[in-house]
């Protein structure tokens, strides 16, 4: 591989920063490079390294042909590491040892393109992660994955809760949550439709009955972009008011990882067992925590905007609704039915057209985003 001043476009590092490679820096034992997963965000690629330990990194552009190159010093590369499956503008990424202990990613790009963001990790959560989009438009390949891509229209799954013989939360009135749920759910798929640019699922569309553990995998026959259920709470403090936002917890990721049987997941030409199969699905919840984290992040404050927001509104937990590794989803709780003045709200159509209106520009603005944003932000 020819690393000559003539092709370097980068002298050393990226526009983004680059952290010179000195052995003093690096621990004794190396770090393990346990895989990369690249996967199409929006107008750039995502490459994600999975490291077992923290590492720096050294990046520069090459051309002629196109590349970016990552070092990894002090590191060294997995058991049968050689290549790996690109997306959008990486067509592909090549592993190779260095002198020095440095472990050299190689990603083959379609055409010249841009580092929009990098993340260095850090010891709880060793991973890197790079951005990198096209300078201009370009026709990628046809890949594997290409082909087995979604149409245009992004795909939008929505989860009314409880329904049929469980009618979830009853508020100091008698108003039922499955009742709410199922028409902001409605409603919600209505805005989102009238726009032309999103298909929509409801995982029920009447008052049925859907057992808990139906609803995933209902979503997943979608192949879905997103996915959004809708509850409304309750609580003995009949004070507690406001909605709140979930995404997936650490446990509900251990819980996620337990059921890796139940996933059936398009890893394109990686091998689909053994420790491969368990790094990549290890990628792919990282990458879904925090896509589900950005979607949060982004519909919080549009709800602000016609609802009160309960404090600490983004929380965590372990849903069954939110354990898909390859699905960004949200659980939203529109309110508490325990308290007379969210029930209240709750309980007026307008009200919940302009809840569905927030979540409905929260969408256009997820999927126009870059999507940056780290879980926990």
């Amino acid at each position: 591989m020819d690393l000559t001043r003539r092709t370097l476009l980068s002298a050393g590092a990226t526009a983004l920063g680059g952290v010179a490679l000195s052995g003093r820096a690096w621990a004794d034992v190396p770090a393990v490079v346990r895989g990369v997963l690249v996967q199409e965000n929006g107008q750039a690629a995502r490459v994600t390294v999975a490291l077992d330990a923290q590492a720096q990194a050294r990046t520069f552009f090459l051309s002629d042909p196109h590349r970016f190159v990552i070092d990894l010093a002090n590191t060294r590369l997995g058991a049968g590491q050689t290549e790996s499956v690109g997306a959008g503008v990486v067509r592909r990424v090549r592993y190779g040892a260095q002198p020095g202990g440095v472990s050299r990613l190689v990603l083959d790009l379609e055409a010249p393109a841009r580092l929009l963001r990098q993340e260095l990790g850090g010891r709880r959560s060793p991973e890197l992660s790079f951005d990198i989009a096209p300078t201009a438009p370009f026709v990628a390949a046809p890949t594997q994955r290409a082909t087995a891509g979604r149409g245009q229209r992004r795909t939008i799954v929505i989860d009314p809760g409880h329904g049929g013989r469980d009618p979830g939360a009853i508020g100091v009135t008698g108003v039922r949550e499955k009742d709410v749920v199922l028409d902001a759910a409605l409603q919600l798929r209505q805005a989102l439709e009238s726009r032309g640019q999103y298909r929509v699922v409801l995982t029920r569309d009447a008052d049925r009955y859907i057992p808990l553990e139906d609803r995933v995998p209902i979503a997943r026959q979608h192949d879905p972009d997103l996915f959004i259920s809708i509850h409304a709470d309750s609580a003995p403090n009949r004070e507690a008011q406001g909605v709140s936002v979930y995404t997936i917890s650490e446990r509900g990721e251990a819980r996620a990882q337990n059921m890796a049987q139940n996933w059936d997941i398009d890893f394109g030409d990686a091998p689909r067992t053994g420790v491969a199969r368990d790094i990549l699905l290890d990628l792919y919840q990282r990458e879904t925590t925090n896509r589900s984290a950005q979607f949060a992040q982004t519909v919080i404050p549009r709800l602000g905007e016609v609802a009160p927001l309960l404090r600490n509104t983004h929380r965590n937990a372990g849903f069954m609704v939110l354990l898909a590794p390859d699905v960004p989803a949200v659980l939203i709780e529109t309110g508490f039915l325990s308290n007379v003045t969210d029930e209240r709200r709750l309980s007026d159509p307008r009200a919940r057209q302009a809840m569905a209106e927030a979540m409905a520009r929260a969408v256009d603005g997820y999927f126009a985003a870059p999507q940056l944003m780290a879980a926990g932000a």
